[in-house]
Formats: structure tokens, sequence, C-alpha cells
């Protein structure tokens, strides 16, 4: 019976393949249609999902021909084939890796608003991608020609030379550290930020599993170090090396994957009618500092942080989650002001005087005085211009009323 372990590599690259199509298509969809805020990091994402594509194609072809099997059981034919796939999967691989990355740093870099989050996220990104652009030219250079990698067991090989191959699997061992150090990082500095904000439990863990899901892909990384020595196995290597081609389509599929499904909570909540992630819905809401207009765009106060991006018309969109931060405890036992605005315009009448109330807004304030919570302050504007209609065609009335919430706890 033939030793192979072919068929575990190809299962495992078709699930994650189909894994993180679902997932990329999605956010495609939610970004560009539903929150209409398609950037950068999406663009990125699509370029990784592609190269994963490609990567999986030439992993999957490579086992048809013999990856995953004993040299001694793959015909002569077949063999500089299945070596050829093998070699164009590892610069794809580091490819796709570098577009996910940078994706995931663009959009971690949008919603942390710290300057030393922004200064980390960057400065990892920048380690990552120059250490991968590093290995790429390391992995692609190691033969001279290049084509002496798949055909050095021929009978006939062309002349030149390849590196040791403990020169690569060292190399290897260095990326993998950087990659986990890239993952945890993205993943911790999520879970720092939404700690602070104005979400119930249950919400704040949601998106914290989703921020940091990260970590799922560096613990394949993890799982492949003791594996990695196989890459100097060079007298039995395409079945030496099956545990490192399993598990880094596991890290690269789980990245994409979980990048996609961070993206997606708009689109859960038009779907399934999920309501704001403030405490509550409607009119507690707008209590937190969420307000949409008619125009699309939100408005928050200067005590929130709305974690979006900004589409091209100049709206203000959500991107992946509606964050807003906890508001300073006050002195009464956590509640807090709310200033409810309320513009009355129209045409006088002559007779009457009467006005044609058009709208209202509300907003929240964390910042509190020595306000009387149960009070309702008249901080009217204009107000005597309801006694003088013959100075204008037109009045206008702003009032504002000073009521007291309490904030929801989780």
């Amino acid at each position: 019976m033939v030793e192979t372990r072919g068929p575990q590599i190809a299962a495992n690259a078709w699930a994650f393949v189909v894994l993180s199509s679902i997932a990329t298509l999605l956010r495609v969809y939610c970004r560009g249609f539903v929150t209409k805020a398609f950037g950068l990091d999406d663009w990125l994402a699509v370029v990784a999902q592609i190269l994963f594509l490609v990567f999986s194609a030439y992993e999957i072809t490579g086992v048809s021909y013999g990856t995953g099997h004993h040299f001694s059981d793959i015909p002569t034919e077949n063999f500089s084939k299945a070596m050829q796939m093998w070699w164009t999967c590892e610069p794809t691989y580091v490819l796709t890796n570098m577009a996910i990355k940078a994706s995931i740093a663009i959009f971690l870099s949008r919603i942390c608003v710290e300057r030393i989050h922004k200064i980390i996220i960057w400065s990892i990104l920048a380690l990552t991608e120059v250490y991968s652009l590093f290995f790429f030219l390391l992995f692609v250079l190691q033969c001279r020609p290049t084509a002496l990698f798949w055909l050095r067991y021929t009978p006939e090989p062309p002349a030149g030379m390849c590196l040791d191959a403990t020169v690569v699997a060292k190399s290897f061992y260095a990326y993998s550290a950087i990659s986990c150090l890239t993952d945890w990082t993205y993943s911790l500095l999520p879970i720092m930020l939404v700690w602070n904000l104005q979400m119930n439990l249950k919400m704040k863990l949601s998106v914290m599993v989703l921020l940091a899901a990260g970590v799922i892909a560096s613990s394949a990384t993890i799982v492949r170090f003791p594996y990695l020595y196989s890459l100097t196995d060079v007298d039995d290597f395409l079945y030496s090396t099956s545990d490192v081609a399993i598990w880094s389509t596991v890290e690269t599929g789980i990245a994409i994957t979980t990048a996609g499904f961070a993206t997606l909570r708009p689109l859960f909540r038009t779907v399934f009618g999920l309501g704001s992630s403030a405490p509550g819905a409607g009119t507690s809401a707008r209590q937190q500092g969420y307000l949409k207009t008619n125009s699309r765009s939100r408005m928050t106060n200067k005590g929130s942080r709305n974690m979006g991006t900004r589409s091209g018309n100049g709206d203000d969109e959500t991107g992946a989650f509606d964050l807003y931060e906890r508001p300073a405890p006050s002195r009464a036992g956590g509640a807090a002001l709310g200033v409810t605005t309320v513009v009355n315009y129209g045409k006088e009448d002559a007779e009457k005087g009467i006005f044609d109330k058009k709208s209202t807004a509300s907003s929240s304030i964390h910042e509190r005085d020595d306000w009387s919570g149960s009070s309702q302050a008249d901080l009217g504007v204009n107000r005597h211009q309801r006694h003088q209609p013959e100075r204008s065609a037109w009045n206008i009335t702003v009032k504002k009323s000073i009521v007291q919430t309490r904030n929801d706890e989780a």
C-alpha cells in the first residue's frame, strides 16, 4: 500500500478555498454595497484572496503529480512537475500573507485612534513586509538557475548550484516568528481599545472575538514550527514537507477568512435587523451619541468615537463596528446628561403667531456640571422673536432641554 499525505493536503486546501472565498465575497458585498465604503484594505483583501486561489491551485495540482508521496512512489515523469508545483506555492504563499497583513493593518489603523497604537501597527507592518520581501527573494533565488530546484533530481540536471537547505529553513523560522508577532500584536491592540468602549458585555465579547481572530492564524504558525526542519530533507522532500504545506494553508486561509468576517457586522445588522451597538436602540442609541441623519451621515459628540471610514461622497460610513467610548462616571451613580434640541421654523401667522415644528435632534454630553438631573432647563435662543412678528416674516425658535439618563453598565 502506498503511503501518502496527498489527500490530506488537497482536502485542507479545498476547505480553505471555500471558506476564504465566502468570507471575501461577503466582505466585498458588505463594504461595496451595504456601507458603500470600499477602501484600500478591502482591495488588498481581494488581492490576497486571488493569490490564495493561485497558491491552492498549484498545491492541489502538485498533489496530482506526487506532493505528499515518498520519492520512491512518484513516477519519474511526474517528479519534476511535483517539485515545480511546490516551488511555485512558496513565493505565492509569501505574497498572499504580505497582502492580507497589510489589509489587516489598514483596517486596524482606522479603528485605533491612539497615536501610539498607530505607530505600533505601522512599525510591525513595516517589519513584516520588509522581511517577507527578503524571504520571497531568498526562496526565488535559492537556486541558479531557478529551474535547478525541480530539475536537480533528474538524470541530467542543468549546471548550477543551490543554497544549502538549512539557510532556507532558518529563514523560514524567522519568518514564522515575525508572523506570530504580527498576529498577536494586531489581535491584542483592538482588545484593549474595545474594553474601554460603551458596550454591553455580550457585544464587547463578540467584537473582541472577531478582532482577535488573528490569534487563531498565529496558532497555525506555531503548530508549524516543529515541522520546518523537514525543509532540509532533500532526499524525501515532497513527503517530509506535507505538514509544512498543510499548516501554511491553514495559516493563510484563516487569516483571510477572519479578516473578512471582521468587516461583516453592518451586513448582519441589515440582514437580521440587529440594532446599534450602543445599549438599547432608537432613542437610547441617540442618547449614547449616535444619530443617523437623513443624509446618511453619522453625528457623534466630542466624547464619542465613531469607528468608521469616509466614503467618496464625504459621508461618514461605519466600516466594521460602531464603537463608543465609555462616558466618565458621574456623581449621580452613572447618570449622564442628554441635550435635546428642538428647532421650530415656519412662516408666521399674522394673527396667531403659529410655528410649524420641522425637526428634532438629540445628542449626548458626558461632561457633567452642577445641573439638576430632574430639572428641565429652557435654553431657548431668540425666544423674544416670538413676540415681535413685525420685524420679520420668519421666526426661528431653538429650545434645549437637559434631561438625565442612566448608562447601562455591562
